[in-house]
């Protein structure tokens, strides 16, 4: 048992297919030069029935018991004898038998911006019974984590200890705010916030902390993070810099938003496999085909795995009068998963191929917006084209990485880091580069809950620091002052309060311009953000930059909706100027500073 004097560094990697939890002692007495230890977290759980056993990685997945289930206390854990839900491993288990009565994937839901978040509509397929919202099912699995801690480390309370959980880099600020509010509803203290890709590197750091510098990275060099996990894809690329003689690494660029990843390669064996029971007469339900979905993920994992078997049998329970008991049955060759997989989801392309702005129809049908195109590749290539959301085929911008690091639980597949190595290569040949090193990542498991530990102690001087600026320009919506017109709206433009790669802990004044505050009554702050740090026309904007074509250029966020209290004397309006300050903690504030120094504050989470 640890001495109640220790102080621990929690990082959480809050998985759309697995959560993992790392933690390090924070030993004030530790040398900069020593390389910390952390350990992995085995976490107690449901591993069948009634039984309970500690696991590396807590699956995603929350399971609604049945009535006799909860009367013979099935769900019940050593800490809470009455738990009436469960999650992890048994919860996927029972996905596979009654699919209707499980949540998988809640973390893709969570950043569905289509959706109300705090709305149970989980599981989407359960026609009738219980539901929970993303929300809901996120702040249960983080639940489960802190009771599943403070049950092994009763001297050292969950909440008195620094806590880390990890996002996708690409998640916007309402999704990251999400994450956090899901953290307070678990009972979490203050959390800080990691992007994922970012974790993962410093983890690769954390195994490297003192040769890096030395003989695997130099001055020039870049390196592309690319993070596959269950729900979606993220590239970020990190440079290496030289800053006042010593070697510095600098977070230059994150992808836009993917809802790509493990779910959609199993989706797809689904379909193949459905239509193969078709051929056969048979019609899969709904239900059914959830099952396979279950089946599929496991097919995929043995058929990509470094010694595949020649095919994996899939097994659907019948439905029909007449299949009572039975079992429909066919198989996924090996064959057929590689064109289907590797083909279909890396293709071989060129650097010029690359996916297109995204453009959807008014009406779709409810459920997860999916990537449109599917091509990893070609979404690599459009991230590496530096062009953000603009359909620009040129390579004038294009940036080919030095060095490949790997993450996420789909890349532990070695078909796929094989396939996207010899991609990267091809490029590197066409634009003649030098060949594409490869930074090998020990266990992608577990790096982004590790790395979430690293940061934690690099924030306390005991690691290396990624400089991580800000990785979009930000802006506020502004209305112009011209007179109404019948039927048509008072124009909008977008002024920079936030320019790419602002700094953690710097400050920004926009002193040239002056603005009309509303006081006294309910108003709406309007936001935006531009994923690169040039627009389309290659220029560079900058604090107060403005922006009239913003719905070409930018992409709104959500609105801040506030109330700001009119003082005796006011007027409906008050002059103010506005000043940006991102906070150490990746919180950007938007303070309106009037003349008489009276100051209002907005609040976004960036991180």
């Amino acid at each position: 048992m640890h001495s109640v004097t220790k102080k621990w560094i929690i990082g959480i990697d809050l998985g759309t297919t697995n959560c993992t939890l790392a933690y390090a002692e924070m030993d004030p007495g530790l040398a900069p030069t020593l390389t910390p230890l952390i350990h992995q977290f085995s976490i107690p759980q449901l591993t069948a029935a009634g039984e309970e056993s500690e696991v590396p990685t807590l699956p995603s997945f929350y399971y609604f018991p049945l009535p006799e289930e909860l009367k013979a206390q099935k769900s019940a854990l050593s800490w809470d004898a009455a738990r009436e839900f469960c999650v992890g491993t048994f919860a996927r288990t029972r996905g596979e038998e009654l699919p209707n009565r499980v949540i998988s994937s809640a973390k893709s839901w969570l950043c569905h911006t289509g959706i109300d978040r705090r709305e149970a509509l989980l599981p989407p397929h359960a026609d009738e019974g219980e539901k929970l919202s993303p929300l809901q099912a996120s702040a249960h699995f983080l639940g489960h984590l802190k009771e599943a801690w403070d049950a092994k480390m009763p001297d050292a309370p969950f909440s008195e200890q620094k806590i880390l959980v990890t996002v996708p880099a690409s998640f916007d600020p309402s999704a990251r705010e999400l994450v956090q509010e899901a953290a307070r509803l678990a009972g979490y203290p203050e959390t800080i916030l990691l992007e994922e890709p970012q974790a993962a590197f410093y983890a690769w750091l954390h195994q490297h902390h003192d040769t890096w510098r030395n003989n695997l990275l130099k001055v020039g060099d870049s390196v592309l993070v690319v993070d596959i996990g269950g729900g979606t894809t993220d590239f970020s690329l990190i440079s290496v810099i030289d800053e006042n003689g010593s070697l510095t690494l600098k977070r230059e660029a994150v992808g836009s938003h993917l809802l790509l990843g493990g779910d959609n390669l199993d989706l797809t064996l689904a379909y193949f496999a459905k239509n193969k029971f078709a051929e056969q007469g048979h019609d899969l339900d709904d239900w059914q085909f959830q099952t396979l979905i279950h089946a599929c993920r496991k097919a995929k994992e043995t058929l990509m795995s470094a010694t595949p078997p020649k095919h994996v049998d899939l097994t659907v329970m019948g439905r029909g009068s007449r299949l009572i008991g039975g079992a429909l049955k066919t198989k996924i060759t090996l064959a057929e998963a590689k064109a289907l997989l590797i083909d279909g989801f890396f293709p071989l392309i060129s650097p010029e191929d690359r996916s297109l702005a995204e453009k959807r129809l008014g009406l779709q049908q409810l459920g997860l917006p999916y990537a449109q195109d599917p091509r990893i590749t070609a979404q690599l290539a459009k991230f590496l084209s530096m062009t953000g959301e603009k359909d620009n085929g040129g390579l004038e911008q294009f940036v080919l990485p030095t060095a490949v690091l790997f993450n996420g639980g789909t890349m532990k597949a070695q078909a796929f880091q094989e396939r996207l190595l010899e991609l990267l290569n091809s490029w590197a040949k066409t634009l003649k580069k030098t060949p594409i090193q490869v930074l090998p990542q020990p266990d992608l498991d577990f790096a982004v809950s590790q790395g979430a530990v690293y940061y934690g102690l690099a924030c306390s001087g005991k690691g290396i620091r990624i400089k991580s600026g800000t990785s979009r320009s930000y802006y506020i919506g502004v209305e112009d002052a011209v007179p109404a017109i019948p039927g048509m709206p008072i124009p909008l433009k977008a002024i920079c309060v936030a320019p790419f790669g602002m700094e953690e802990g710097t400050e920004e004044e926009l002193s040239t311009q002056e603005f009309a505050l509303i006081l006294g009554e309910p108003t709406t702050f309007r936001f935006f953000s531009h994923a690169t740090q040039k627009f389309s026309d290659g220029t560079d904007p900058q604090i107060g930059t403005i922006v009239k074509n913003w719905k070409q250029e930018l992409t709104e966020l959500s609105p801040v909706e506030t109330f700001i209290e009119k003082m005796e004397g006011e007027g409906k309006t008050l002059r103010v100027k506005l000043k940006t300050r991102l906070t150490e903690l990746g919180t950007l504030e938007l303070w309106c500073v009037s003349s008489s120094n009276k100051q209002w504050k907005l609040e976004f989470d960036l991180r």
